[in-house]
């Protein structure tokens, strides 16, 4: 540990930057929902013991004995912009003033007169970030990024490493006009939708599509296959019944509640009597908990020296999150999630404002997960969502409202990197424009990448899952309408 890192305290005010004091009332309904949802939990009964970590568990069956691939999900709730991220400079629409929609609203300076970043310019030293960094061009479409990506500095510092750098390694591959084909714009229904692999389609609310993913994939026998690092310390719905998966956002909460000098005897005690019970439907759960507490309490958490996470919340869930890859636990699935994404207003694009902030932090953070890999990088996969993007044009109020089509982002060791888009569903590679006729309701980015063909391509090339278990059972798709399209973009690597 160096002199950068502070992983025994969760600083929340450095995460959070003040996120959710901008969101909207449902968005910040949902942490209630939540809890609710966990105390409805609690009262069927569906739990385990209070003094146990919260855990669902299920037996598994190895399948051969290589350590896995790890498919790390990362979910940005509160629905991000995508064009505070990703600049399609090129697109004449962009800057056009006015921009006139097709239902007669005319923006007379254009669609993001304050919160708008520039073309890129080496010439321009831009001291206010007003500029964005030139990613490089897709059939003619130019992109680039908020210079917040590339950004060094750290509490006085200039020494950190960057999501930037690693795309220039050609280990990054960002999809604007991606996400999901559904045009829901609750943030409480278009999570679920996305999380339960079903948007167009009625969905069951019952398993989450990484839960039916690990149903279908047998384990290595380890007893935690998914880690949820999860700001609310709760399993996701796309890890609903998950066999044994388990939230908490830090390595070292894993622990038998109570005096530490007397918890080994106390699991001996504990352990000893469910072992005795016969018809207790916990026994297995219990038993198996009490393997995870021994097996994590192995794990030591020792970032490499050149890995340099914040003291956020988010930078220290991910420090945990590597700390258990490459610990020897043979996990499949690790979850991490980061909140205050709901900019309606204050948005705060270029340098010092909260989105600014916000993916300085996710750059940092995610370029210190990758160096913190080293040797297990080749086996890790990271992908990026929210639950939809934002409007094109900037609101009354500096912030943005709820679109459709949104940024992904895919990074690992056998990722190729670049720019991937469409230019229609079904249509020929490009950008699918900001121009009025081709957005949707008039003011949203039409969403011509589906989250599921990103999602498949990597569980069929980099977990050994066959085309057609992910049809028929982790994105099923019958009678879906419109039919998705699912077309291969070839972001990531077989070996």
């Amino acid at each position: 540990m160096d002199e950068h890192q502070t992983p025994t305290r969760l600083i929340e005010s450095t995460d959070h930057f003040d996120d959710d004091r901008n969101a909207c009332r449902e968005y910040r309904e949902l942490s209630r929902r939540a809890f609710m949802n966990r105390a409805s939990a609690v009262a069927a009964g569906m739990l385990a013991p209070a003094w146990l970590p919260g855990i669902a568990l299920g037996n598994g069956n190895k399948r051969g004995g290589a350590m896995p691939d790890v498919l790390v999900s990362c979910f940005w709730r509160g629905g991000p912009d995508m064009l505070s991220q990703i600049v399609p400079y090129s697109d004449s629409f962009l800057y056009s003033a006015p921009y006139v929609t097709g239902r007669g609203e005319t923006y007379a300076n254009g669609l993001r007169p304050t919160i708008g970043l520039d073309v890129p310019d080496p010439k321009d030293p831009d001291p206010g970030a007003l500029r964005c960094l030139e990613l490089g061009s897709l059939n003619g479409d130019d992109f680039g990024i908020n210079k917040a990506y590339h950004d060094r500095e750290y509490q006085g510092a200039s020494d950190r490493n960057t999501l930037y750098e690693l795309f220039l390694a050609n280990e990054v591959a960002f999809i604007p006009a991606a996400g999901s084909p559904d045009t829901n714009r609750s943030h409480f229904s278009a999570e679920a939708y996305i999380e339960y692999g079903t948007p167009n389609q009625v969905h069951d609310e019952v398993s989450g599509w990484l839960g039916r993913y690990m149903a279908t994939a047998p384990s290595l026998g380890s007893p935690l296959r998914a880690a949820a690092f999860s700001s609310n310390r709760l399993v996701p719905k796309m890890l609903a019944f998950a066999e044994k998966t388990m939230a908490f956002q830090a390595l070292s909460e894993v622990v038998l509640p109570g005096d530490s000098a007397t918890a080994a005897e106390r699991s001996k005690i504990l352990s000893s009597r469910y072992n005795a019970q016969t018809e207790d439907p916990l026994k297995s759960s219990v038993l198996n908990v009490f393997e995870i507490i021994d097996l994590l309490g192995q794990v030591k958490v020792s970032p490499h020296p050149d890995a340099r996470y914040t003291n956020s919340s988010f930078g220290q869930r991910l420090m945990n999150a590597a700390a258990l890859i490459q610990g020897g636990v043979p996990v499949e699935v690790v979850y991490c999630d980061r909140t205050g994404w709901d900019n309606h207003s204050g948005i705060g694009t270029q340098l010092g404002g909260g989105m600014y902030n916000r993916l300085k932090d996710i750059s940092q953070n995610l370029a210190a997960f990758r160096i913190d890999l080293q040797d297990h990088w080749h086996r890790v996969t990271l992908v990026t969502q929210g639950e939809f993007g934002r409007q094109i044009n900037e609101n009354a109020n500096a912030g943005t409202d709820h679109g459709n089509g949104g940024v992904m982002m895919v990074m690992g060791g056998n990722v190729n990197g670049g720019v991937y888009c469409k230019r229609t569903l079904g249509g020929v590679d490009g950008w699918p424009g900001l121009d009025p006729a081709l957005t949707i309701d008039h003011d949203a980015v039409r969403t011509t990448i589906d989250y599921r063909a990103i999602y498949s391509e990597i569980l069929r090339k980099r977990m050994g899952v066959d085309q057609s278990v992910i049809d028929a059972s982790i994105f099923p798709m019958d009678g879906e309408q419109p039919p998705p399209v699912l077309d291969e973009l070839g972001i990531v690597n077989v070996s």
